[in-house]
């Protein structure tokens, strides 16, 4: 409710009414920086501190942040947000040393995987797309970006957990019962996992993988594509994009295998993924 003004001079009664909008900007302003501050401080403490990318075999899904609503911006949505994100590594970059090094970590998971789930971003921001998991745009999207983008972020995860720095050797539990019924012995699987790997051709990624009745078999397939949409389950995968190896191996992927591959395969994540 407004006081009407006593009858003044012109120049006065207009210096009164521009000094009361200028209050009232003001106060507008500060309740909205207040209720922003509130909004978005309620997103930073609504974020999980960690998220368990192992807590299940297949757990290698995008996680959505939380999401605040402001009483001056967008309603329900935090603009800061990412549908997909860059999960965290199992272990310590240097870890992998001699066998992998930690420019190799840098590169390949700094930039490399890093790149395709920004991608994946860009192509869903706005879209239903954006709340889906890896394994439903796998599984669901055809040939294109969206699929190559999703399956190369999911594909690198998987990777990463398919390494140890404890790894290597023979396998024992489950999977080593598992690998001598379905290929005579360990050895026998051993050439047949280095011979699919070395003669792979180009780009792509080499799989030990079951079906339904729990059979295992060796796969290799090219660039992003992945045997989840052939209904098979994988159990390990290796990485022969040479992007995965050639800084410390150069073009010399059979040694990438025998040296680098052989020795930290994380032979207790295949056993988890084998019984799931």
């Amino acid at each position: 409710m407004y006081t009407a003004l006593p009858p003044q001079a012109g120049g006065s009664r207009r210096s009164t009414l521009k000094a009361m909008a200028i209050a009232a900007t003001a106060v507008i302003l500060v309740v909205c920086l207040y209720s922003a501050n509130v909004s978005l401080g309620s997103a930073v403490r609504a974020r999980p501190a960690t998220v368990n990318m192992a807590r299940t075999p297949m757990a290698y899904s995008s996680f959505q942040r939380a999401r605040s609503g402001s009483a001056c911006g967008s309603p329900g949505r935090n603009v800061f947000a990412k549908a997909f994100e860059l999960p965290a590594l199992p272990w310590d970059k240097e870890a992998l040393k001699p066998h992998m090094s930690s420019e190799t970590i840098d590169y390949h998971y700094g930039k490399h995987h890093a790149a395709y789930v920004n991608k994946l971003n860009d192509l869903t921001k706005g879209t239903a797309k954006e709340s889906k998991s890896l394994e439903d745009l796998i599984t669901s999207e055809g040939p294109g970006g969206i699929f190559n983008s999703a399956a190369q972020s999911w594909n690198h995860d998987f990777f990463w957990k398919c390494l140890s720095p404890t790894g290597g050797g023979a396998p024992s539990g489950a999977i080593a019962e598992a690998i001598a019924r379905d290929f005579g012995s360990f050895d026998e699987f051993k050439a047949a996992y280095d011979a699919k790997a070395v003669g792979h051709f180009g780009s792509g990624w080499i799989w030990l993988v079951k079906d339904g009745s729990g059979k295992l078999s060796i796969v290799d397939t090219h660039d992003a594509e992945n045997p989840l949409t052939q209904g098979l389950t994988p159990i390990l995968t290796t990485d022969v994009w040479e992007h995965a190896y050639y800084i410390d191996y150069r073009n010399a992927r059979p040694k990438y295998i025998s040296d680098g591959w052989w020795s930290l395969v994380n032979w207790e994540f295949a056993n988890v993924n084998y019984e799931s």
